[in-house]
């Protein structure tokens, strides 16, 4: 496996994404215990699972994959932004 380090703020923003995602999910799981009923304990651990799996899943994509323009959201190309003025359109 290859580390890439172009396009380093997004792979970085989809870093602290991920440890966002995983502190939430270990605090839902570890802290299941606090809840009312079963029931919610229950939606606490598979809830805090989900996020922890998805936390590994954004940080570990963010640093192994050489093209994030199809993971993260590509900003939009600076020609789409001045088409009304081209075109002559004033909706």
């Amino acid at each position: 496996m290859r580390i890439y380090t172009s396009g380093l703020g997004t792979r970085l923003a989809g870093s602290a994404l991920g440890v966002g995602f995983a502190a939430l999910g270990a605090f839902a799981v570890f802290f299941r215990e606090n809840a009312p009923d079963a029931a919610v304990q229950d939606r606490s651990l598979w809830l805090g699972i989900t996020f922890l799996i998805a936390g590994i899943s954004a940080f570990s994509v963010s640093w192994l994959v050489s093209d994030l323009s199809n993971v993260w959201c590509r900003p939009p190309s600076r020609s789409l932004w001045g088409s009304s003025r081209r075109t002559g359109r004033t909706d």
